[in-house]
């Protein structure tokens, strides 16, 4: 392997799709072999988290209560993580069986190590931490960087190193971001203990704009109501000019003279039943229109269209959220846990040499150590409820 140069015309996109390179994969940033992700899945997934709950029992190791649920949703997360780091972290090439072998290695050594007293620390609480376990924890870390050293060296000599140190960084943005996101929670917390502003921006502009066009529709509305209004009088007025008609006609032959009957003359309260008679519709539709019915036009003020607006902004609609209750709003810490560390450190461990193969093994396993004795523990962890 040492004796091989590196393709001239390798760049970082070809590195995306190429099977193979001249450093067995390192510089492919997308690979993928099946049967060797079977076996690395049943590694990950099954045999490492069942080995470490077997021992965890025999020793009555430190760990977490977990029933049939938590197993499964810790072998679902497995499934997802597992596949991420196996097709970005080159073991379609590298998985062999030293990856294996110090896979366990790595679950039971640190879950010996933690047993150690003063090691039961977490690192939220660094502050407090005794003597020994910094002793160790910086001993562990000058590991670390001594084979941080190595990869680095590997990828330079592979000509990777201007995607893979920019690569590493971006992995670390679980660590910084949530530092981010947490303090941006905070002033948010403190500063807008309604929620959100940007979803209360929108709910604003919604009520604005439907309450706009609720207006106009009402408006239209009246103002077609008036229209037939108009048209059901003038329809009553030329139906009571032929009734007034054809009773003339018919009176004509009669004593009563027709020149004495006006229009007036003839409605329904002369005919004694309004129900009956050809006046019955004149009756319906020569009813009396209510002028205040003509001139309801909405004339809702800017005052009022705001304190609706305002109202219903007090009662947006979250399913966690009681009628009128409080949002849950909580503070929140950061806490690393040291299966995401090691998991980051999972991907770079990339290269077809016997020290990152063990590397890789060692990782893995203290990642699966993590996740079967805590489960996949989130970064952000609850500190309190906002009280404001």
């Amino acid at each position: 392997m040492g004796n091989e140069t590196v393709p001239t015309t390798h760049s970082f996109l070809d590195g995306c799709y190429l099977q193979h390179d001249a450093y067995s994969g390192a510089a492919t940033l997308v690979s993928f072999h099946f049967v060797r992700y079977i076996l690395f899945t049943v590694m990950f997934t099954v045999a490492g988290p069942l080995v470490y709950r077997l021992v965890a029992a025999f020793f009555d190791l430190e760990r977490d209560f977990k029933s049939l649920v938590d197993h499964f949703d810790d072998i679902t997360n497995s499934l997802i993580y597992s596949y991420i780091v196996f097709t970005l972290g080159n073991y379609s090439h590298t998985f062999s069986w030293v990856t294996l072998v110090f896979y366990f290695v790595g679950i039971l050594g640190y879950s010996a190590l933690v047993e150690i007293p003063f090691m039961r620390v977490s690192l939220p609480g660094w502050r407090d931490w005794s003597k020994p376990a910094w002793a160790v924890t910086l001993a562990g870390l000058a590991v670390v960087l001594v084979a941080a050293g190595f990869h680095i060296h590997w990828a330079a000599r592979a000509g990777i190193i201007e995607w893979y140190l920019p690569l590493f960084v971006l992995a670390t943005a679980s660590v910084w971001a949530g530092a981010i996101v947490k303090a941006a929670h905070h002033y948010c917390a403190d500063n807008c203990p309604e929620g959100l502003g940007i979803e209360r921006m929108l709910r604003r502009f919604a009520l604005v704009l439907f309450t706009r066009r609720s207006g106009d529709g009402r408006r239209r509305r009246q103002e077609e109501q008036r229209a037939q209004h108009i048209q059901l009088v003038e329809r009553a007025e030329r139906y009571a000019e032929a009734q007034f008609a054809q009773s003339r006609s018919s009176l004509n032959n009669s004593d009563v003279n027709p020149s004495a009957i006006s229009p007036n003359a003839i409605s329904p309260s002369t005919t004694g039943n309004h129900s009956d008679g050809p006046f019955a519709s004149s009756a319906r539709l020569n009813m009396p229109i209510d002028n205040s019915n003509r001139e309801r036009i909405n004339t809702m003020t800017r005052e009022e269209k705001h304190k609706i607006i305002e109202q219903r902004l007090k009662n947006l609609h979250y399913l966690n959220v009681e009628t009128d209750g409080p949002l849950p709003i909580y503070r929140y810490r950061v806490h690393l846990h040291h299966w995401q560390i090691f998991y980051i450190l999972a991907f770079f461990t990339r290269f077809d040499k016997f020290a990152s193969k063990m590397c890789a093994g060692l990782v893995l396993g203290i990642v699966t150590q993590g996740s079967a004795a805590y489960g996949f523990d989130a970064m952000m962890e609850r500190k309190g409820e906002y009280h404001g």
